[in-house]
């Protein structure tokens, strides 16, 4: 059973949900359109803060949307949010609810900025740190992906819902094409690559992106590699695209085979070496990875 405050429908939250992803998505894709000729979208690119990473006036606007459409739609329930752009900006935060959302406005903003398409939204509702929803809007790709507590997942385009059925292969890693980030490759990353000798290595953008990317089987595995002083993902990167990966049936674990963990630290990191499949193999391949960078 689904826990949400007293008085909300799950049907009436899943709606007001689609309707921000929808809202999101749109203004996303509108924002990377004519950027060269226009001065308000060239504006929603300026980037703002790039101390801990590049934030631009669309990063902030599209965190303001998200909660001020939740905060309209229900002003009596006190839940928390932790936006990446509020830790970004500075702001303290201090969580008193049971019920605690989890957004990244857009992740993947480099790749925003630069126009790929390779960029989502992200947006997960979380239960004494259990996630019991997310969303993930892909605007390039036109899908809205959907997950909820005890309905698995599933994605809509504009003019249909779908049912994902995601294949479960027993794949070595020899024959496996792996996902990474395009720009946190470290040595020591390469050298596990190395090693690992899967049949391709393609660096994506946003997490979202990759975890959609391998429940449509377009790819196997997806490896986040953060070493102990260096940059890593933090709990907004993770949280909506995990939720997806585990109501489908894969796997989001750390080498240990261990799910990932949500609003554990003050930091909000997820750090380590953390792999995402939908293969049956899941665990052997993380022995595998394991065995490798401690040997």
């Amino acid at each position: 059973m689904v826990c949400l405050p007293h008085g909300i429908k799950q049907e009436e939250l899943i709606k007001l949900l689609k309707k921000i992803g929808w809202e999101v998505s749109k203004n996303l894709k509108a924002y990377n359109q004519n950027t060269e000729d226009n001065d308000e979208f060239q504006r929603k690119l300026k980037i703002i803060n790039l101390e801990s990473g590049p934030v631009t006036a669309a990063d902030i606007e599209i965190s303001e949307l998200i909660k001020t459409r939740i905060k309209a739609q229900y002003p009596e329930i006190n839940w928390d949010f932790l936006s990446e752009e509020d830790v970004k900006n500075n702001q303290k935060l201090e969580f008193k609810s049971k019920w605690v959302w989890i957004i990244d406005p857009i992740d993947g903003t480099k790749d925003f900025i630069k126009q790929t398409g390779q960029y989502a939204m992200h947006l997960a509702l979380t239960y004494e740190r259990e996630i019991i929803l997310g969303i993930v809007p892909i605007p390039s790709k036109d899908q809205l992906w959907i997950y909820f507590q005890g309905r698995g997942t599933w994605y809509e385009t504009l003019d249909t819902e779908e049912t994902i059925i995601i294949p479960t292969p027993s794949t070595d890693i020899s024959d496996l094409t792996i996902l990474t980030s395009k720009s946190h490759i470290t040595p020591e990353f390469q050298a596990l690559l190395e090693k690992l000798r899967p049949k391709k290595v393609i660096g994506l953008g946003s997490v979202g992106f990759k975890i959609v990317s391998l429940l449509r089987g377009e790819a196997d595995l997806y490896i986040s590699y953060s070493s102990l002083n260096g940059s890593c993902p933090r709990d907004w990167d993770m949280a909506a695209p995990f939720a997806l990966m585990k109501g489908a049936g894969g796997y989001f674990t750390d080498i240990n085979s261990r799910d990932l963990s949500f609003l554990k630290d003050d930091d909000f990191e997820q750090r380590g070496i953390l792999v995402a499949s939908t293969n049956l193999n899941h665990q052997k391949i993380c022995r595998k990875i394991f065995e490798l960078v401690n040997n």
